[in-house]
């Protein structure tokens, strides 16, 4: 019996040094991810990107939006990022993570102290995606500032949170492809150039296949076109949110691009989007677990 105890009590001590390890390391990859000059450029054109439009849309253009949807404006500016810009925010963080520190010959130093490629793996894949959120998260404060202090008190705001609940999931996938590239390529600038073309080539052939299905009646093109990972991404925040606000406030969504989900089925969306991010963070995890750490890229 006291064994047992004994056996418990060294695991749960093991488990417990491999979490503090990992935060360790988790608490390095957000620091050294902000001080990178990309990251702050960023964060300056996300807050220009949730300012602007609006302050210039309220100046020269007041009657564009029917004023029964200006205490719902907030919605243009928490969903209008989500295709393409926090995608590319995802990249950007994701693709340096782990080539970088090849590029620069710190992994292999990083790697020589007490702490395992689990760990080491685990801790820079969380920093980055905590830097990943808490941008997202900014984007919807900048958002609704700007919203309040243009056109007024806001409301709908209980569907904030599915918005944000569907950005964050959905933006898993292509942080943890670009993850993946940086580790398996171990460059930066050709990660970010592999992720980005991964990226925009699904985009352009779900627009692609929508249009051919809709045109030709085939609904195999339709089915593509959802199987594509853009798809459940733009998906599921509207998924989310749009149902939590009134009906016809949907229209405001015309502004920054479609109004209505590619996939109607919110179960599908998530299935498909812990797929793709599954698939990119095994096989990352696996190849950097199974091959030497370089000294440094040159």
């Amino acid at each position: 019996m006291r064994l047992t105890s004994f056996t418990e009590e060294r695991f749960w001590v093991r488990v417990g040094l491999r979490v503090r390890r990992a935060t360790v390391f988790l608490a390095y990859e957000f620091r050294r991810a902000i001080a990178r000059r990309k990251v702050v450029a960023l964060v300056v054109f996300t807050l220009l990107l949730d300012t602007v439009p609006y302050y210039a849309l309220v100046s020269n253009a007041p009657n564009l939006i029917p004023v029964e949807f200006h205490p719902y404006v907030w919605v243009i500016g928490v969903y209008a990022p989500q295709p393409i810009f926090l995608q590319f925010i995802a990249i950007l963080i994701a693709a340096g993570a782990m080539s970088e520190e090849y590029e620069q010959g710190t992994a292999e130093l990083l790697l020589s102290k007490p702490v395992s490629k689990a760990e080491y793996f685990l801790g820079k894949y969380l920093g980055g995606y905590a830097l990943l959120l808490t941008l997202i998260f900014l984007n919807s404060g900048f958002t609704l500032l700007s919203a309040y202090s243009s056109f007024g008190v806001q409301r709908g705001l209980l569907a904030l949170p599915y918005f944000l609940l569907g950005e964050c999931v959905s933006s898993v996938v292509f942080f943890s492809l670009a993850f993946m590239v940086g580790e398996l390529v171990r460059r930066p600038s050709l990660s970010y150039i592999i992720s980005s073309a991964v990226f925009f080539t699904s985009e352009i052939l779900a627009v692609y296949f929508g249009l051919i299905g809709s045109v030709t009646g085939n609904a195999l093109y339709q089915k593509l076109q959802k199987l594509l990972p853009t798809s459940p991404v733009n998906s599921l925040p509207l998924q989310l949110g749009v149902a939590k606000l009134p009906s016809g406030v949907q229209e405001l969504l015309s502004f920054v691009g479609p109004s209505q989900p590619i996939e109607s089925s919110i179960f599908t969306s998530v299935i498909l989007i812990l797929l793709y991010a599954l698939l990119s963070v095994f096989s990352s995890y696996a190849y950097f677990r199974y091959t030497d750490v370089s000294k440094r890229v040159s």
